[in-house]
């Protein structure tokens, strides 16, 4: 028992070490040492240089050595009430060398990093202050924040030249205060997402980073207000980085939140603003000599984000050559790009701007395109419009096939592009997302007037989208979302479809595949079009409910191979349609294998392969719908039931089993491996045959005729069928001779028992005499 406690123990702690994100120092050069100071707090802080296998206090006095380049050391503590409590009661750590930390700051806090929470004002309160020695800043995750919590954190890490991500977008006071001031090699500062600020949120949040050039956009739309006092959100917080030349606001109005904010920054730059917004100079306001460029007037081009280091990005030509020019530097430079380029973002967070002078459309055919290839993690956003008319501001499609395939195969690509063009071109969008299996959301797609095939296949394959977009279009277009999102398997959620008069193949195969979709949208059109609905839900196995289809006049493969192969589905739609078209439908439920109950099929006058392989493979269908129409049309019953193991009754209407002008089957296997006994209803009228294209063999024939009862139908009836070299009767009240085709008596038996069984010699025809009754039988 003491080993087997052990063994759990041992597994409990490989778990919990797999799944934490502890903070972790890793020495970039030989004989570097970290350490930990602390004033009036007794802080738990451990450190592992084992993996996790055994922990040791880090006590302040202690020097812990990281011998050889690559070392590592894990680090964790349990502080459920935080590190520090203001600027005398704070922890913050030691360094010499060179030290790059990763990880979760945040594990310690719960000791394994996967809070998001930081729990108390003050948090992390200088925890790296004068850190010469770091390279790289630890995570910061949390999304809710307290006050202080982040206050002076990295100030004076002068070998630091990125920020962490920051991705909270609900602030509190003073929560960035000072955060990297003094961080003289930092280069990129992160994103800011917040859009609504607190008191001193980010005052002096980069002062003094000299080798800043640019400073995070701010995307506030305006600036706190206190009547009593100023809230200094943005006070000095650029103040001192003597090489900043851009800055990038939302807010439309001035207040002394910005006191003193680009103190000392480059004296020339551009300053990017809405038109709104006064044109106020000074060291509180916009520098003096920059230039402001209104946010309205800016170019939106199509940007590669890197969301890992190394990432690149190339183009591959296939008969085409457009022009396409990319910018490392923010649009200063321009540099085309060319097949066989491979262009390296350095850097999580490095940015490239792309754009191209095409009016006629950036690809021409479907053999004649040109495509993005991608390595690494890759975030595309602005316009794509801007690989047309070089600034992203056309919102018409130029050409056919303009952006077919851009994007195919780009499995690097988590972010799509804006696709802002309200006026399409033939396939314009075909396949452009094919394969993208790294992207989870599609972009929007504002188009209201289509164009024949402009999504088709657009996302196919994209197996980690889980939202559709919406598609507010009414008017549609041949195949406009023909296969649109094919095998999209984590898609859960689709779009409302309103159209409510439909063209040809519109919806046809465009949900396909998509295996995690249980709910499909409604469908509320009742013009229909040839192939409109064909195979649209083919193979959503994970389907159980489904859209009524109000529609009473159908056209040509209208609901062919619709919901085929939707192994969840146990009830289909009504069929209201009285007047059928060609094909309409074709294998519409084919291989429903949990369907349970068929709907009511009420179409008095059939059209050619009309019902074709409708049911086939329905192994849970016991029952089939009525069959009313009298007269049959080619093919139109043919593979029906075929493969329907459980169907154990038929009703039918017709009288003819072929056509009566051209003498061709129309129930052709129409119940191939059906149920081995059932019963079918027919008219009296019908011939008694039997086998795979007609009454199936075994069963029991009632008759439908009015003014018969069913004990005189059944007691009147005698049942002929084969199995292997026997042929069985059922209900023979005469005596009964097999003959051979040569009229030759091959066996009599006789009559009056229930089920007689007859073997024959060899397979072949045979005629079966019972009293007056004559039946002839096939055996294969």
């Amino acid at each position: 028992m003491e080993r087997i406690a052990s063994l759990i123990m041992m597994l409990c702690v490989f778990c919990i070490s797999n799944a934490a994100n502890y903070l972790t120092f890793t020495a970039e050069e030989d004989s570097s040492t970290f350490g930990i100071a602390y004033n009036y707090l007794t802080p738990d802080v451990q450190y592992s240089l084992d993996g996790g296998e055994t922990w040791t206090e880090l006590a302040v006095g202690d020097t812990i050595l990281l011998a050889k380049k690559g070392d590592k050391a894990h680090i964790r503590g349990y502080n459920e009430g935080g590190l520090g409590s203001n600027g005398k009661d704070n922890v913050h750590f030691i360094m010499t060398g060179a030290i790059a930390a990763s990880g979760s700051v945040m594990s310690l806090i719960d000791g394994i990093g996967l809070s998001l929470k930081i729990p108390k004002e003050s948090c992390f309160w200088y925890l790296f202050e004068n850190c010469t020695s770091l390279t790289q800043a630890p995570e910061v995750p949390a999304t809710t924040l307290s006050e202080w919590c982040y206050y002076g954190m990295f100030s004076g890490c002068s070998s630091l030249t990125q920020a962490p991500e920051l991705p909270a977008t609900t602030l509190a006071d003073w929560c960035y205060r000072a955060m990297f001031s003094g961080c003289t090699s930092l280069t990129q500062a992160p994103e800011l997402p917040a859009t609504t600020l607190a008191d001193w949120c980010y005052r002096a949040m980069f002062s003094g980073c000299t080798s800043l050039t640019k400073a995070p956009e701010l995307p506030a739309t305006e600036l706190p207000d206190s009547l009593f006092m100023r809230s200094g959100c943005c006070e000095s917080m650029f103040s001192g980085c003597t090489n900043l030349s851009e800055i990038s606001i939302a807010f439309d109005k001035w207040n002394d939140n910005t006191l003193e904010w680009v103190a000392d920054v480059a004296p020339t730059g551009t300053f990017i603003c809405p038109k709104t917004l006064a044109l106020e100079y000074g060291i509180s306001r916009i520098p003096e000599g920059w230039t402001v460029k209104y946010i309205e007037d800016m170019a939106n081009y199509l940007t590669f984000t890197a969301e890992e280091d190394s990432s690149t990005f190339g183009i591959l030509n296939k008969n085409n050559n457009p022009d396409v020019q990319y910018s490392l530097d923010g649009g200063e430079t321009w540099t085309a790009l060319v097949k066989g380029d491979s262009i390296t973002l350095v850097h999580k967070g490095d940015k490239a701007l792309l754009r191209g002078d095409n009016p006629e459309g950036f690809s021409k055919w479907y053999n004649k395109y040109s495509s993005f290839t991608m390595t690494g993690k890759i975030a595309v956003s602005g316009s794509v419009m801007s690989l047309i008319d070089g600034t992203g501001e056309t919102l018409v499609v130029p050409a056919d096939y303009c952006f077919y395939s851009l994007f195919s195969g780009c499995t690097s690509l988590t972010q799509a592009p804006e696709l802002p063009a309200t006026t399409l071109a033939e396939r314009c969008y075909a396949y452009m997302f094919e394969g993208c299996t790294s992207l989870t959301q599609a972009p929007e797609l504002p188009a209201t007037t289509l164009a024949d095939g402009c999504y088709t296949f657009m996302f196919l394959g994209c197996t980690s989208l889980t939202q559709a977009p919406e598609l507010p279009a009414t008017t549609l277009a041949d195949g406009c979302y023909a296969y649109m999102f094919e095998g999209c398997t984590s898609l859960t959620q689709v779009p409302e479809l309103p159209a409510t008069t439909l063209v040809k193949s519109c919806y046809n195969g465009m949900f396909k595949g998509c295996t995690n979709l249980t709910q499909a949208p409604e469908l509320p059109a009742t013009t229909l079009a040839e192939s409109c609905y064909a195979y649209m839900f083919e193979g959503c196995t994970s389907l159980t409910q489904v859209p009524e289809l109000p529609a009473t006049t159908l056209a040509d493969a209208c609901y062919a191979y619709m919901f085929s192969g939707c192994t969840s589905l146990t009830q289909a739609p009504e069929l209201p349609a009285t007047t059928l078209a060609d094909y309409c439908y074709n294998f519409m439920f084919k291989g429903c294998t949990s369907l349970t109950q068929a709907p009511e099929l009420p179409a008095t006058t059939l059209a050619d392969f009309c019902y074709y392989s409708m049911f086939s493979g329905c192994t849970s269908l016991t029952q089939a719908p009525e069959l009313p129409a009298t007269t049959l049309a080619d093919a139109c019953y043919d593979f029906m039931f075929s493969e329907c193991t459980n169907l154990s009754e038929i009703r039918v209407a017709f009288v003819e089993w072929k056509d009566s002008s051209d003498q061709e089957d129309n129930t052709n296997c129409w119940v191939k491996n059906v149920a081995q006994t059932g019963t079918f209803y027919c008219p009296k009228a019908l011939p008694l045959e039997y086998g795979l294209d007609r009454i199936p063999e075994g069963w029991t024939v009632k008759y439908i005729d009015e003014g018969t009862g069913v004990n005189d139908a059944v007691a009147s009836v005698t049942t002929v069928w084969t199995d292997g070299n026997t042929i069985y009767v059922r209900g023979a009240e005469s005596d009964i001779e097999v003959y051979d085709m040569l009229g030759r008596l091959i066996v009599s038996k006789r009559g009056g028992q229930e089920n007689i069984q007859i073997s024959v010699p060899q397979k072949g025809i045979y005629v079966v005499k019972v009293g007056t009754e004559t039946h002839k039988v096939e055996l294969r």
